[in-house]
């Protein structure tokens, strides 16, 4: 094959150092985000990715303005809209699919029905519906994370894994002060929870996340039978309990249609 001019050469070495400085520290505020704990600024920001905070400063800000982080008004640090839009469209069968499916649970249930996926030991919404009239916290936002031992999504994208693989993934974290009062507090706490559900099916989370909140979540598998992403419905614990059965049809249901999905894509591959 030839071409008409030169080939494009390497970006200058300056860029691509940038651009792994910037990429380090979305990453490390995207950690901190998951573990729980009170956010970045841009300072402690500088000390986590070992860069001068003059140069943290300028990229942060420049990852602001470009929306892939934000700053909150304790000026700490979280991931963007951009950011999330971008995870997002590597996932496009999934929403398009997905969208119909949440809104109908959650208009049916009066509460909110989401599709996350997993990244290590973040949970990361991609989509969320909620009916018309519910607060914004059935709503959640695109750019929510949360860790994966303390919701029912979390547990959910968890189903295959052996108690060998959950003690390796969450090897280093610290379990306690996150999550809800029912939350798991070690591997093996995670691991019996997950016994407890898997027969089953659905993962029941129930106090995991916050107090009094219920929430029921499946796995959403490819052609394969990999685990993609989880569907689940999340509402108050008054509420929800008396529908469950209906809940986890519907749940079971929209996980198989989505799975469906995945395959009509793989086949037109």
């Amino acid at each position: 094959m030839t071409t008409d001019g030169p080939s494009p050469g390497p970006a200058p070495r300056g860029t691509a150092s940038s651009l792994r400085i910037a990429l380090r520290m979305v990453d490390a505020v995207l950690d901190r985000e998951a573990s729980g704990r009170t956010g970045f600024n841009v300072s402690r920001l500088a000390d986590e990715v070992g860069v001068e905070r003059s140069k943290a400063s300028r990229t942060t800000q420049d990852l602001c303005d470009r929306g892939f982080l934000e700053r909150g008004d304790d000026s700490t640090l979280r991931a963007g809209g951009a950011f999330f839009a971008t995870a997002a469209s590597l996932h496009p069968g999934l929403l398009s699919g997905s969208r119909p499916l949440l809104r109908r649970m959650a208009v049916a249930y009066g509460a909110g029905a989401r599709l996350s996926v997993r990244d290590g030991v973040q949970v990361r919404l991609l989509r969320a519906e909620s009916a018309a009239g519910l607060g914004q916290e059935w709503q959640g936002r695109a750019s929510l994370v949360t860790p994966c031992w303390c919701t029912g999504a979390g547990r959910a994208l968890l189903l295959d894994h052996t108690a060998e693989e959950i003690a390796v993934l969450l090897d280093g974290y610290e379990l306690i002060g996150v999550g809800g009062p029912d939350a798991a507090r070690s591997a093996e706490e995670l691991v019996a929870a997950n016994d407890r559900d898997r027969p089953g099916g659905v993962v029941v989370a129930r106090a995991e996340f916050e107090h009094g909140v219920t929430e029921y979540a499946v796995p959403v598998r490819d052609g394969d039978g990999r685990i993609r992403a989880a569907l689940s419905v999340v509402g108050r614990e008054r509420d929800l309990p008396a529908h469950e059965e209906r809940v986890r049809a519907d749940l079971t249901a929209a996980a198989a249609a989505l799975a469906g999905a995945f395959a009509g894509h793989a086949a037109q591959r």
